[in-house]
């Protein structure tokens, strides 16, 4: 009888794709059950940052496993919840003390939502229920999260069951028209959100949510400092909270161990995933500013809100393991491996089809366009993000394609995200075999565009 795979695959409506079959994987390294080596040059989803295989890991879920794997907080604690909390609370931005756990980065979008309305409730002020985000973001897939995520091809078939919010201007200085210097720019861009919730009303609008450095839909893009600045301003003017979404950015995907730090500006909850366990278990966290926790400590006060395996002690235990890992030694060898990267990559800067070269940390991004001078997209048809990414992945390298960065229709670009672990030669070979990718692309595509 022939093999048949039951799974519901997102791609073909659920039709089995022909996709590659991943035998292990240790490192950077992902082994086909072929035998072909692939490296990873996307952790996964941006997930993996110490990569596969990390010694000792299998010991935590033995030992945890034996203990205790499954506890409910509503009705229980236990040491690995607690200690995890205590660590995140120390080795985070401000007075960031507070850990409320769920399971995903969605689900940790959908909880700070909620306690934003519920924080502000609780003060008396029950009509301030918008958030306001940005387009060309990335907040999650369900239905809270998705009316905030900002990417016109997520969203499209589900808008009737998405909430009446606001979106401003990305933070994405490659298209941005303001004039001045950077610094003048980014204030500029970031008093749209001031004349939106003025639009809107203030006392409406319960958040504001952003990446701190762009992610699946325009990666690596930073604004300068003040951009960060003034939307901290502007929220304490308009008593709006700042939700910083570093599900992606968090755990030394961007340099530091937050990319907040990039800025000096403490958010009011900051929402973490992916690295947070680097994919050994699903683990998200909202971490909560003191002001927003004291709101719920008075008689009677409760935020009704949870899920069955957040805060598991299996899981928690894991993510200790995985975040006191997150040394100051690991986090610079990402940081090392980014630079060379940066290095090694150079020769795109200059290339006909590369619009914007950007990074940080051990986070590249490459946006392609038809036309530098004009930085016009390639027509969508072309699909030039998928015709990158599959020339890099028959020269053996994973890497994190995107489409729509300009208006969340047109637009490609590919994102590179490895484990912070990854070793000098393998950045090597990404790097050779983006750039070969790249030419080739280019010399397959430059007839169909000049014709």
């Amino acid at each position: 009888m022939a093999h048949q795979n039951h799974i519901f695959y997102k791609w073909g409506g659920g039709i089995e794709p022909d996709l590659p079959r991943i035998d292990h994987a240790t490192d950077e390294f992902l082994v086909t059950e072929d035998g072909e080596q692939l490296i990873d040059a996307a952790s996964g989803a941006a997930v993996t940052n110490l990569g596969h295989s990390v010694p000792g890991i299998d010991q935590i879920f033995e030992s945890q496993s034996s203990n205790v794997s499954y506890l409910s907080l509503s009705h229980f604690s236990h040491d690995a919840p607690e200690e995890l909390a205590r660590t995140l609370a120390t080795r985070s931005p401000g007075d960031l003390s507070k850990v409320f756990y769920t399971n995903s980065g969605s689900e940790a979008n959908e909880a700070a939502f909620k306690l934003a309305r519920e924080y502000f409730r609780s003060r008396g002020k029950t009509e301030k229920s918008v958030v306001i985000s940005r387009w060309q973001s990335y907040h999650g897939a369900t239905f809270g999260a998705l009316s905030a995520t900002g990417n016109t091809l997520r969203r499209r078939g589900y808008e009737s069951f998405l909430a009446d919010w606001e979106h401003i201007s990305p933070a994405y200085p490659y298209r941005w028209s303001f004039e001045g210097t950077p610094e003048e720019q980014a204030r500029a861009a970031a008093r749209e959100l001031e004349t939106t919730i003025r639009q809107r009303g203030p006392e409406t609008v319960a958040a504001f949510i952003a990446e701190p450095v762009g992610g699946a839909s325009i990666p690596a893009t930073a604004p300068h400092p003040a951009y960060y600045e003034e939307v901290r301003d502007i929220c304490d003017e308009y008593d709006v909270l700042f939700i910083a979404d570093e599900v992606m950015t968090g755990f030394g995907r961007t340099g530091p161990l937050f990319a907040m730090e990039h800025y000096g500006v403490v958010p009011d909850m900051m929402t973490l995933g992916k690295g947070l366990t680097s994919g050994y278990t699903p683990m998200s966290a909202v971490l909560v500013r003191d002001h927003v926790a004291e709101e719920f400590t008075h008689d009677g006060a409760s935020f009704a809100h949870g899920h069955t395996f957040a805060g598991n002690p299996l899981s928690a235990a894991v993510a200790n393991f995985v975040v006191d890992r997150y040394t100051d030694d690991v986090l610079e060898q990402g940081r090392a491996r980014g630079r060379q990267l940066v290095s090694e990559l150079d020769a795109l800067r200059d290339h006909p089809m590369v619009g914007d070269f950007r990074a940080m940390g051990p986070m590249v991004g490459l946006e392609f366009v038809a036309d530098r001078a004009t930085k016009e997209p390639f027509d969508p048809s072309s699909k030039v993000y998928k015709r990158v990414y599959d020339a890099a992945l028959d020269r053996g390298v994973y890497t994190y394609p995107g489409k729509g960065s300009v208006d969340g229709l047109a637009g490609d670009h590919l994102m590179l995200a490895p484990p912070l672990t990854l070793s000098e030669a393998s950045a090597s070979r990404i790097a050779d075999a983006v750039i070969d990718s790249v030419e080739t692309v280019y010399r397959r595509i430059k007839p169909e565009v000049t014709t």
